[in-house]
Protein backbone atom coordinates (compact mmCIF):
# COMPACT_ATOMS: atom_id res chain seq x y z
CA UNK A 1 0.00 0.00 0.00
CA UNK A 2 1.39 3.46 -0.90
CA UNK A 3 1.71 5.59 2.34
CA UNK A 4 -0.71 9.00 2.45
CA UNK A 5 1.13 11.64 3.81
CA UNK A 6 -0.50 12.51 7.63
CA UNK A 7 -0.48 16.58 8.22
CA UNK A 8 -0.66 16.99 12.06
CA UNK A 9 -2.23 19.55 13.71
CA UNK A 10 1.05 21.60 14.49
CA UNK A 11 1.65 21.23 10.74
CA UNK A 12 -1.84 22.70 10.28
CA UNK A 13 -1.15 25.51 12.56
CA UNK A 14 2.35 26.60 11.54
CA UNK A 15 1.18 27.14 7.69
CA UNK A 16 -2.07 28.70 8.63
CA UNK A 17 0.15 31.40 10.28
CA UNK A 18 2.96 31.75 7.71
CA UNK A 19 -0.11 31.94 5.28
CA UNK A 20 -1.50 35.11 7.64
CA UNK A 21 1.70 36.76 8.10
CA UNK A 22 2.02 37.18 4.28
CA UNK A 23 -1.19 38.37 3.92
CA UNK A 24 -0.55 41.07 6.46
CA UNK A 25 3.16 41.92 5.00
CA UNK A 26 1.68 41.94 1.44
CA UNK A 27 -1.36 44.72 2.58
CA UNK A 28 1.44 46.68 4.31
CA UNK A 29 3.53 47.11 1.43
CA UNK A 30 0.60 48.15 -0.66
CA UNK A 31 -0.71 50.44 2.03
CA UNK A 32 2.94 52.02 2.05
CA UNK A 33 2.31 52.45 -1.81
CA UNK A 34 -0.58 53.99 -1.76
CA UNK A 35 1.14 56.33 0.49
CA UNK A 36 4.21 56.92 -1.78
CA UNK A 37 1.59 57.90 -4.54
CA UNK A 38 -0.73 59.82 -2.33
CA UNK A 39 2.63 61.77 -1.46
CA UNK A 40 3.58 62.00 -4.46
CA UNK A 41 0.92 63.47 -6.49
CA UNK A 42 -0.15 67.11 -6.68
CA UNK A 43 -3.00 68.30 -4.93
CA UNK A 44 -5.66 70.15 -6.46
CA UNK A 45 -4.46 74.01 -7.16
CA UNK A 46 -7.43 75.36 -5.10
CA UNK A 47 -6.12 73.92 -2.13
CA UNK A 48 -2.26 74.69 -2.31
CA UNK A 49 -2.92 78.16 -3.91
CA UNK A 50 -6.13 79.35 -3.70
CA UNK A 51 -6.24 83.02 -5.08
CA UNK A 52 -3.79 81.72 -7.68
CA UNK A 53 -6.82 79.02 -8.90
CA UNK A 54 -9.35 81.69 -8.02
CA UNK A 55 -7.66 84.05 -10.87
CA UNK A 56 -6.80 81.09 -12.77
CA UNK A 57 -10.63 79.70 -12.60
CA UNK A 58 -12.11 83.25 -13.38
CA UNK A 59 -9.94 83.63 -16.77
CA UNK A 60 -10.50 80.16 -17.53
CA UNK A 61 -13.66 80.17 -17.08
CA UNK A 62 -14.45 83.50 -19.73
CA UNK A 63 -12.50 82.07 -22.01
CA UNK A 64 -13.89 78.77 -22.78
CA UNK A 65 -17.41 80.32 -22.87
CA UNK A 66 -16.19 83.17 -25.33
CA UNK A 67 -14.18 80.48 -27.36
CA UNK A 68 -17.42 78.34 -27.25
CA UNK A 69 -19.34 80.33 -28.63
CA UNK A 70 -17.47 82.73 -30.90
CA UNK A 71 -16.16 80.01 -32.59
CA UNK A 72 -19.27 78.59 -33.02
CA UNK A 73 -21.02 81.76 -34.37
CA UNK A 74 -18.08 81.79 -37.13
CA UNK A 75 -19.17 78.42 -38.28
CA UNK A 76 -22.53 79.19 -38.51
CA UNK A 77 -22.06 82.65 -40.50
CA UNK A 78 -20.19 80.55 -42.65
CA UNK A 79 -22.53 77.84 -43.23
CA UNK A 80 -25.30 80.80 -43.93
CA UNK A 81 -23.79 83.37 -45.31
CA UNK A 82 -22.79 82.61 -48.71
CA UNK A 83 -21.66 85.97 -49.46
CA UNK A 84 -18.63 85.51 -46.96
CA UNK A 85 -17.35 82.66 -48.79
CA UNK A 86 -14.53 84.43 -50.33
CA UNK A 87 -11.67 82.50 -51.64
CA UNK A 88 -9.49 82.06 -48.90
CA UNK A 89 -12.53 81.29 -45.87
CA UNK A 90 -11.46 77.79 -45.30
CA UNK A 91 -8.52 78.96 -43.62
CA UNK A 92 -10.94 80.90 -41.21
CA UNK A 93 -13.29 77.62 -40.71
CA UNK A 94 -10.59 75.58 -40.09
CA UNK A 95 -9.26 77.90 -37.78
CA UNK A 96 -12.55 78.36 -35.83
CA UNK A 97 -12.64 74.50 -35.48
CA UNK A 98 -9.35 73.94 -34.20
CA UNK A 99 -10.18 76.75 -31.08
CA UNK A 100 -13.23 74.92 -31.10
CA UNK A 101 -11.39 71.70 -29.86
CA UNK A 102 -9.11 73.81 -27.38
CA UNK A 103 -12.05 75.93 -26.22
CA UNK A 104 -14.55 73.45 -25.87
CA UNK A 105 -12.80 70.48 -24.74
CA UNK A 106 -9.42 71.25 -23.42
CA UNK A 107 -9.96 74.41 -21.41
CA UNK A 108 -13.11 72.77 -19.30
CA UNK A 109 -10.57 69.70 -18.18
CA UNK A 110 -8.04 72.81 -17.34
CA UNK A 111 -10.52 73.61 -15.25
CA UNK A 112 -11.12 70.29 -13.68
CA UNK A 113 -7.60 69.82 -12.83
CA UNK A 114 -7.39 72.86 -11.16
CA UNK A 115 -10.70 71.77 -8.91
CA UNK A 116 -9.81 68.11 -8.41
CA UNK A 117 -6.24 67.43 -9.23
CA UNK A 118 -3.61 65.04 -10.44
CA UNK A 119 -5.24 62.00 -8.42
CA UNK A 120 -8.92 62.48 -10.48
CA UNK A 121 -6.97 61.95 -13.38
CA UNK A 122 -4.78 59.33 -12.16
CA UNK A 123 -7.79 57.09 -12.16
CA UNK A 124 -8.67 58.34 -15.89
CA UNK A 125 -5.11 57.68 -17.41
CA UNK A 126 -7.12 57.64 -21.02
CA UNK A 127 -8.95 61.05 -20.51
CA UNK A 128 -5.88 62.46 -19.46
CA UNK A 129 -4.11 60.98 -22.89
CA UNK A 130 -7.04 62.14 -25.31
CA UNK A 131 -7.19 65.80 -24.32
CA UNK A 132 -3.64 65.97 -24.35
CA UNK A 133 -3.49 64.89 -27.87
CA UNK A 134 -6.31 66.32 -29.23
CA UNK A 135 -5.37 69.75 -27.85
CA UNK A 136 -1.47 69.80 -28.70
CA UNK A 137 -3.17 68.49 -32.31
CA UNK A 138 -5.83 71.44 -32.12
CA UNK A 139 -2.70 73.98 -31.52
CA UNK A 140 -0.67 72.66 -34.10
CA UNK A 141 -3.47 73.03 -36.42
CA UNK A 142 -4.29 76.62 -34.95
CA UNK A 143 -0.49 77.81 -36.23
CA UNK A 144 -0.38 75.91 -39.82
CA UNK A 145 -3.73 77.41 -40.35
CA UNK A 146 -2.66 81.36 -39.13
CA UNK A 147 0.54 80.54 -41.21
CA UNK A 148 -1.32 79.61 -44.38
CA UNK A 149 -3.60 82.36 -43.62
CA UNK A 150 -0.98 85.03 -44.20
CA UNK A 151 0.70 83.82 -47.04
CA UNK A 152 -2.78 83.65 -48.44
CA UNK A 153 -3.11 87.89 -47.91
CA UNK A 154 0.70 88.22 -48.90
CA UNK A 155 0.01 86.29 -52.47
CA UNK A 156 -3.53 88.24 -53.00
CA UNK A 157 -1.34 91.33 -52.34
CA UNK A 158 1.81 91.15 -53.67
CA UNK A 159 1.16 88.82 -56.78
CA UNK A 160 -2.42 88.92 -57.57
CA UNK A 161 -2.38 87.64 -60.77
CA UNK A 162 -1.16 84.07 -59.07
CA UNK A 163 -3.68 84.31 -56.10
CA UNK A 164 -6.40 82.61 -58.00
CA UNK A 165 -4.54 79.71 -59.81
CA UNK A 166 -3.14 79.19 -56.52
CA UNK A 167 -5.63 79.39 -53.48
CA UNK A 168 -8.47 77.77 -55.61
CA UNK A 169 -11.84 75.91 -53.58
CA UNK A 170 -10.06 72.33 -54.22
CA UNK A 171 -6.54 73.68 -53.23
CA UNK A 172 -7.74 75.35 -49.92
CA UNK A 173 -9.66 72.40 -48.59
CA UNK A 174 -6.97 70.13 -49.53
CA UNK A 175 -4.44 72.66 -47.01
CA UNK A 176 -6.85 72.96 -44.72
CA UNK A 177 -7.04 68.62 -44.50
CA UNK A 178 -3.06 68.72 -44.57
CA UNK A 179 -3.03 70.92 -41.78
CA UNK A 180 -4.73 68.57 -39.60
CA UNK A 181 -2.87 65.29 -41.22
CA UNK A 182 0.76 67.77 -40.26
CA UNK A 183 -0.60 68.40 -36.98
CA UNK A 184 -1.32 64.49 -35.70
CA UNK A 185 1.76 63.64 -36.98
CA UNK A 186 3.87 66.51 -35.56
CA UNK A 187 2.63 65.24 -32.14
CA UNK A 188 2.78 61.45 -33.06
CA UNK A 189 6.29 61.22 -31.33
CA UNK A 190 4.35 61.63 -27.98
CA UNK A 191 3.11 58.02 -28.68
CA UNK A 192 6.29 56.76 -30.40
CA UNK A 193 8.14 57.39 -27.48
CA UNK A 194 9.93 60.29 -27.93
CA UNK A 195 7.71 62.56 -25.98
CA UNK A 196 5.21 61.76 -23.86
CA UNK A 197 1.60 62.53 -22.28
CA UNK A 198 0.41 62.94 -19.07
CA UNK A 199 -0.38 65.71 -16.36
CA UNK A 200 1.99 68.41 -15.55
CA UNK A 201 2.44 69.41 -12.31
CA UNK A 202 3.29 73.16 -13.08
CA UNK A 203 0.93 74.05 -15.40
CA UNK A 204 -1.85 71.86 -13.24
CA UNK A 205 -3.53 70.15 -16.74
CA UNK A 206 -3.03 66.83 -19.04
CA UNK A 207 -0.70 68.41 -21.72
CA UNK A 208 2.43 66.76 -23.62
CA UNK A 209 5.27 66.05 -21.67
CA UNK A 210 7.92 68.73 -21.83
CA UNK A 211 10.37 66.75 -19.27
CA UNK A 212 10.65 63.85 -21.20
CA UNK A 213 12.53 64.94 -24.44
CA UNK A 214 14.73 67.73 -24.45
CA UNK A 215 15.00 67.41 -27.85
CA UNK A 216 11.40 67.05 -28.76
CA UNK A 217 10.47 70.00 -26.58
CA UNK A 218 13.19 72.29 -28.89
CA UNK A 219 10.95 70.70 -31.93
CA UNK A 220 8.17 72.40 -30.32
CA UNK A 221 9.35 75.12 -29.43
CA UNK A 222 11.86 76.33 -31.93
CA UNK A 223 10.40 74.23 -35.29
CA UNK A 224 6.41 74.33 -34.52
CA UNK A 225 5.52 77.73 -32.80
CA UNK A 226 8.73 78.99 -33.85
CA UNK A 227 8.30 78.67 -37.66
CA UNK A 228 5.01 79.42 -38.09
CA UNK A 229 5.79 82.75 -36.64
CA UNK A 230 8.69 83.87 -38.79
CA UNK A 231 6.76 83.17 -41.91
CA UNK A 232 3.90 84.94 -40.59
CA UNK A 233 6.38 87.73 -39.50
CA UNK A 234 7.74 87.68 -43.18
CA UNK A 235 4.54 87.20 -44.98
CA UNK A 236 2.91 90.30 -43.09
CA UNK A 237 5.99 92.54 -43.33
CA UNK A 238 5.72 92.13 -47.27
CA UNK A 239 2.39 92.75 -47.42
CA UNK A 240 2.96 96.35 -45.25
CA UNK A 241 5.74 97.06 -47.95
CA UNK A 242 3.40 96.71 -50.26
CA UNK A 243 0.68 98.39 -48.66
CA UNK A 244 2.85 101.79 -48.01
CA UNK A 245 4.27 101.15 -51.56
CA UNK A 246 1.00 101.50 -53.32
CA UNK A 247 -0.13 104.39 -50.67
CA UNK A 248 2.71 106.40 -51.80
CA UNK A 249 2.41 105.83 -55.13
CA UNK A 250 -1.40 107.76 -54.89
CA UNK A 251 0.58 110.53 -53.26
CA UNK A 252 2.97 111.13 -55.86
CA UNK A 253 1.44 114.44 -56.74
CA UNK A 254 1.48 116.03 -53.67
CA UNK A 255 4.61 116.41 -53.36
CA UNK A 256 4.24 119.93 -51.79
CA UNK A 257 2.17 118.91 -49.04
CA UNK A 258 3.96 118.73 -45.52
CA UNK A 259 2.02 116.27 -44.36
CA UNK A 260 2.09 113.54 -47.24
CA UNK A 261 4.41 110.90 -45.68
CA UNK A 262 2.13 111.27 -42.55
CA UNK A 263 -1.03 111.16 -44.58
CA UNK A 264 0.49 107.78 -46.23
CA UNK A 265 1.68 106.19 -42.59
CA UNK A 266 -1.66 106.61 -41.72
CA UNK A 267 -3.72 105.35 -44.73
CA UNK A 268 -0.93 102.16 -44.56
CA UNK A 269 -1.89 101.69 -40.78
CA UNK A 270 -5.53 101.81 -40.96
CA UNK A 271 -5.19 99.32 -44.26
CA UNK A 272 -2.30 96.63 -42.47
CA UNK A 273 -4.41 96.98 -39.02
CA UNK A 274 -5.56 94.10 -38.58
CA UNK A 275 -2.62 91.86 -39.98
CA UNK A 276 -0.15 93.67 -37.06
CA UNK A 277 -3.57 92.57 -34.44
CA UNK A 278 -2.91 89.08 -35.63
CA UNK A 279 0.60 88.71 -35.43
CA UNK A 280 0.80 90.75 -32.31
CA UNK A 281 -1.84 88.54 -30.82
CA UNK A 282 0.44 85.13 -31.47
CA UNK A 283 3.69 86.88 -30.29
CA UNK A 284 2.01 88.03 -26.73
CA UNK A 285 0.16 84.76 -25.99
CA UNK A 286 2.54 82.02 -27.60
CA UNK A 287 6.45 83.44 -27.27
CA UNK A 288 6.68 83.08 -23.23
CA UNK A 289 4.82 79.33 -23.43
CA UNK A 290 7.93 78.89 -26.49
CA UNK A 291 10.46 79.83 -24.04
CA UNK A 292 9.17 78.78 -20.55
CA UNK A 293 9.27 75.17 -21.79
CA UNK A 294 13.08 75.93 -23.85
CA UNK A 295 14.50 77.28 -20.92
CA UNK A 296 13.04 75.60 -18.23
CA UNK A 297 14.56 71.85 -19.29
CA UNK A 298 15.51 71.13 -15.36
CA UNK A 299 11.84 72.11 -14.62
CA UNK A 300 12.82 74.78 -11.91
CA UNK A 301 10.31 77.40 -12.74
CA UNK A 302 7.84 77.59 -10.24
CA UNK A 303 3.96 76.78 -10.88
CA UNK A 304 3.05 80.44 -11.34
CA UNK A 305 4.84 80.78 -14.35
CA UNK A 306 4.16 77.50 -15.90
CA UNK A 307 0.95 78.10 -15.08
CA UNK A 308 0.32 81.59 -16.41
CA UNK A 309 1.93 81.15 -19.87
CA UNK A 310 0.12 77.80 -20.38
CA UNK A 311 -2.81 79.99 -19.67
CA UNK A 312 -2.00 82.65 -21.98
CA UNK A 313 -1.44 80.13 -24.91
CA UNK A 314 -4.96 78.50 -24.49
CA UNK A 315 -6.24 82.52 -24.47
CA UNK A 316 -5.48 82.27 -28.14
CA UNK A 317 -8.34 80.06 -28.98
CA UNK A 318 -10.39 82.22 -27.38
CA UNK A 319 -9.63 85.95 -28.33
CA UNK A 320 -8.77 85.32 -31.89
CA UNK A 321 -12.20 85.22 -33.14
CA UNK A 322 -13.18 87.53 -30.92
CA UNK A 323 -10.80 89.73 -32.79
CA UNK A 324 -12.17 88.39 -36.62
CA UNK A 325 -15.22 89.20 -35.40
CA UNK A 326 -14.25 92.54 -33.91
CA UNK A 327 -11.87 93.72 -36.78
CA UNK A 328 -14.28 92.48 -40.30
CA UNK A 329 -17.14 95.20 -40.35
CA UNK A 330 -18.90 92.57 -43.10
CA UNK A 331 -18.94 89.52 -40.84
CA UNK A 332 -19.75 91.74 -37.80
CA UNK A 333 -23.32 92.57 -39.66
CA UNK A 334 -23.47 89.08 -40.75
CA UNK A 335 -23.11 88.06 -36.96
CA UNK A 336 -26.06 90.45 -36.14
CA UNK A 337 -28.36 89.77 -39.05
CA UNK A 338 -27.93 86.04 -37.75
CA UNK A 339 -28.81 86.82 -34.03
CA UNK A 340 -31.99 89.26 -35.07
CA UNK A 341 -33.48 86.25 -37.24
CA UNK A 342 -32.51 83.92 -34.35
CA UNK A 343 -35.10 86.22 -32.35
CA UNK A 344 -37.46 86.83 -35.26
CA UNK A 345 -37.78 82.74 -35.53
CA UNK A 346 -38.67 82.86 -31.73
CA UNK A 347 -40.98 85.44 -32.18
CA UNK A 348 -42.88 83.31 -34.35
CA UNK A 349 -42.63 80.40 -32.37
CA UNK A 350 -44.17 81.76 -29.78
CA UNK A 351 -47.17 83.66 -31.16
CA UNK A 352 -47.73 80.12 -33.54
CA UNK A 353 -48.20 78.46 -29.78
CA UNK A 354 -50.22 81.16 -28.51
CA UNK A 355 -52.75 80.51 -31.40
CA UNK A 356 -52.84 77.00 -31.54
CA UNK A 357 -53.71 77.25 -27.58
CA UNK A 358 -56.50 80.33 -28.42
CA UNK A 359 -58.08 77.75 -31.30
CA UNK A 360 -58.10 74.95 -28.90
CA UNK A 361 -59.68 77.02 -26.21
CA UNK A 362 -62.47 78.28 -28.36
CA UNK A 363 -64.82 75.92 -29.81
CA UNK A 364 -65.91 77.57 -32.77
CA UNK A 365 -63.22 79.99 -33.35
CA UNK A 366 -60.87 77.58 -34.91
CA UNK A 367 -60.89 78.92 -38.10
CA UNK A 368 -60.87 82.18 -36.75
CA UNK A 369 -57.96 81.29 -34.97
CA UNK A 370 -56.38 79.94 -38.18
CA UNK A 371 -56.48 83.26 -39.67
CA UNK A 372 -55.00 84.99 -37.16
CA UNK A 373 -51.92 82.69 -37.16
CA UNK A 374 -51.87 83.67 -40.60
CA UNK A 375 -52.52 87.16 -40.32
CA UNK A 376 -49.26 86.92 -37.35
CA UNK A 377 -46.87 84.91 -39.35
CA UNK A 378 -47.56 87.49 -42.34
CA UNK A 379 -46.64 90.71 -40.05
CA UNK A 380 -43.45 88.98 -39.26
CA UNK A 381 -42.79 87.44 -42.50
CA UNK A 382 -43.04 91.17 -43.17
CA UNK A 383 -40.95 92.67 -40.48
CA UNK A 384 -37.92 90.23 -41.25
CA UNK A 385 -38.32 91.29 -45.14
CA UNK A 386 -37.99 94.65 -44.20
CA UNK A 387 -34.98 93.82 -41.89
CA UNK A 388 -33.19 92.42 -45.07
CA UNK A 389 -33.56 94.81 -47.15
CA UNK A 390 -32.56 97.54 -44.90
CA UNK A 391 -29.31 95.03 -44.45
CA UNK A 392 -29.01 95.19 -47.90
CA UNK A 393 -29.44 98.43 -49.22
CA UNK A 394 -27.30 99.81 -46.43
CA UNK A 395 -24.14 99.27 -47.48
CA UNK A 396 -24.93 100.77 -50.93
CA UNK A 397 -26.29 103.88 -49.68
CA UNK A 398 -24.20 106.93 -49.88
CA UNK A 399 -23.67 109.22 -46.43
CA UNK A 400 -25.89 111.57 -48.35
CA UNK A 401 -28.56 109.33 -49.24
CA UNK A 402 -28.56 107.84 -45.62
CA UNK A 403 -29.22 111.31 -44.28
CA UNK A 404 -31.93 112.22 -47.03
CA UNK A 405 -33.76 109.27 -45.65
CA UNK A 406 -33.93 109.77 -42.52
CA UNK A 407 -34.85 113.75 -43.04
CA UNK A 408 -31.77 115.23 -42.50
CA UNK A 409 -31.37 116.88 -45.69
CA UNK A 410 -34.20 118.47 -47.44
Amino acid sequence: MACKNVISPDQVNFSTTNDTSACQNGSDSNNEMDAIILRTQEPPLLQSNYWLAVIYLTVMSAALLSGTVGNCIILMVSAFYRSDRRTGYQFIVNLALADLCVGAIADPMCVIAVVKGEAWFNDKPWLCTTVASLCITACFCAFFNLMMASLNRYVCICHHALYYRIFTKRNCVLMCVGAWVAAFLAQFPNFAGWGDHGYDKKSHQCIWDRTASVSYTLVVSVGLIGSPLCIMGISYFLTFRQIYSTKANLYTMDKDDPYRVKKIWMETAKSSKMLFVIFALFVILWVPYAVVISVDVQDKLPVAIHLLVTMFAHLHSSVSCLIYMIGNRKFRSACLHLLQCGRCMELKNSMIISDSRLSSGNGNGGAGGVGAGVVLAGKISTIVGKDNYNLSQSSSLSSEEKSRSKGYIG
